[in-house]
């Protein structure tokens, strides 16, 4: 490996990390992703990042069974949100499957100008915390709701599924990964117990330390909303 192409990966690896240590303040991670947003692509391409794809994948084979009256996300016609959609990658990878009607929306101004100009979303928001009740979304709006790489060291607390859950409708999925670090750190596995048992939704797909990242991989989850 020549020395202009290691120091490149050694700067990706750094700007991933330094990303991590913004201790869900959603100011510095808002900042962070807009100075960050130029090279994101190469960073993260540079790491093996293939999370997207990968959850790309998992929504598209989801489907009721078991008496489960879900909504059938191989359907070209739904209505997808990516939540923390960053640059598009993962609306990318849906416009390659044939989706429709695709929208996103990030904390980052910077990232969601990026995200536009893949053409891969209809609705782009920014500015759009998951910890709060965004008025930009109604309740029960999307059939499904894709969250990749959002929930990570720094960034959001596991309570965030909750807005996830409250804007997709009865039927409709959330997928979204978790960092294996982060579930590790973390009570995302007592939230996702909780919301269960509270009947807010129900775990219809695992995958444990799937393909992820270089680093690490992370757990997938699918819940169908109740």
């Amino acid at each position: 490996m020549n020395q202009s192409v290691k120091t490149n990966i050694n700067e990706s690896f750094d700007a991933i990390k330094g990303a991590h240590v913004l201790s869900g303040d959603a100011e510095k991670i808002q900042e962070y992703y807009d100075q960050w947003a130029a090279a994101y692509d190469s960073d993260v391409s540079n790491e093996e990042y293939i999370g997207p794809k990968y959850i790309a994948d998992l929504l598209a084979n989801l489907k009721g069974d078991n008496g489960l009256k879900a909504i059938d996300a191989s359907n070209k016609n739904i209505e997808i949100l990516d939540a923390g959609c960053g640059t598009g990658l993962v609306g990318i990878v849906l416009k390659q499957k044939g989706y429709h009607h695709v929208d996103g929306s990030d904390l980052s101004e910077g990232m969601v100008e990026k995200a536009r100009s893949t053409g891969a979303y209809n609705v782009l928001e920014s500015e759009i915390d998951l910890t709060k009740t965004n008025e930009a979304y109604e309740d029960n709006q999307y059939d499904a709701t894709v969250c990749c790489g959002v929930f990570t060291l720094g960034h959001v607390p596991p309570t965030a599924l909750s807005e996830l859950i409250r804007i997709t409708k009865p039927g409709g999925w959330v997928v979204v990964s978790t960092r294996k670090s982060y579930y590790d750190s973390t009570d995302f596995q007592e939230v996702c117990d909780r919301y269960q048992q509270e009947g807010k939704v129900k775990l219809v797909n695992h995958v444990k330390d799937g393909p992820y990242i270089a680093e690490e991989g992370a757990h997938y989850w699918a819940f169908a909303v109740c």
